[in-house]
């Protein structure tokens, strides 16, 4: 079988990939590499890396930082300029000193690990100097499952390193997350973000707020399922859910609650007019679904004693009770009508 050769587009690619890391790289750093190489004078951005090799921005960072630290790739690779920055974001522009009397400015929060760089063998070496990390990593793992990949473990350290938290709370969110199946690098950041920001530092606190989550979560869960929800909440409605959470509206008066607006929609799921009669309810102190049948037996009693009788100019009646209704339903859907 004879190989020809189109040499219509050729660049170059270091032996050392073809004799040592056929075997080491994976696919996505093999990828990622042979791409770089080819646009070596195109300005390129993660996203597109991404976008051109089938991967997800994260093993594009990774990919890289594999290459620089074997020596394949230079610290900086001169064409993506972003990368281990800002993920497609040019360098920013400095920005002139502040006046002898102005403070500083404070240097932005990061909301990512994906802009802190640390290479692999730096990761290493504080692995080796420090056990608590040793073993933090250790506990993760099998939190996981299996081995952490460098994205996942530079992600950890930045929460150790970056956020301050310790050791034991990242380990604690990292068993949580593993726990409900979400054992990924920007959902376990998110929440050590809020942590951080909300000064949840120590162990104590740490698990009152994962215990929160929890029951956040079975809440949702229950809704979905009192609600044949085989899809998870979009935003909007989960805003709606968590309200209801801590309003401490029962699960047995949502039922209704909701038995109602299926009744009053045309056998239709509306978040916004399942919230205004629940709303109502909690405005009038009605808290069981007993206390809200009652309420509407009442106001419908009271429609009936308003009617006016025959041939009494629709006078008659005018003395019945005056309590206020804590929900007309006919009212509601004038309410929600924009929705």
């Amino acid at each position: 079988m004879e190989i020809y050769l189109n040499t219509g587009h050729l660049f170059t690619v270091p032996a050392a990939v073809a004799d040592h890391f056929l075997k080491l790289a994976s696919g996505d750093q093999l990828k990622v590499l042979l791409y770089v190489l080819c646009h070596a004078d195109t300005a390129l951005t993660a996203e597109q890396i991404a976008l051109q090799c089938g991967v997800r921005p994260e093993a594009v960072e990774e990919a890289l930082v594999f290459w620089q630290s074997v020596n394949i790739l230079s610290e900086q690779p001169s064409n993506v300029p972003a990368v281990r920055q800002n993920a497609g974001t040019a360098e920013p522009a400095p920005v002139p000193a502040p006046a002898p009397d102005t403070p500083p400015a404070r240097e932005p929060l990061q909301v990512t690990s994906t802009v802190w760089a640390i290479t692999p063998s730096e990761l290493a070496e504080r692995i080796q100097a420090d056990k608590t990390i040793a073993d933090m990593f250790s506990i993760a793992e099998r939190n996981a499952g299996g081995l952490l990949n460098h994205t996942v473990q530079k992600s950890l350290l930045w929460m150790h390193e970056y956020l301050g938290l310790s050791p034991d709370i990242i380990v604690m969110l990292a068993a949580y997350c593993s726990e409900i199946g979400c054992f990924q690098v920007r959902y376990m950041e998110k929440i050590a973000l809020e942590w951080q920001e909300r000064g949840i530092v120590t162990h104590e606190a740490a698990q009152q707020d994962i215990q929160r989550m929890e029951t956040a979560r079975s809440f949702t869960g229950l809704i979905m399922k009192m609600f044949e929800m085989n899809r998870k909440p979009t935003a909007k409605q989960q805003s709606y859910i968590d309200g209801w959470a801590i309003k401490g509206f029962s699960p047995e008066l949502i039922r209704l609650a909701y038995e109602k607006t299926r009744d009053a929609t045309d056998d239709k799921l509306s978040f916004p007019y399942l919230d205004t009669i629940l709303q109502r309810w909690d405005a009038a102190g009605i808290r069981t679904p007993e206390a809200a049948e009652q309420d509407a037996a009442a106001f419908q009693a009271s429609k009936q004693k308003k009617k006016p009788a025959a041939g009494q100019n629709g006078r008659a009646g005018q003395s019945g009770s005056n309590r206020p209704s804590s929900i007309d339903l006919d009212e509601v859907e004038k309410l929600i009508s924009a929705f």
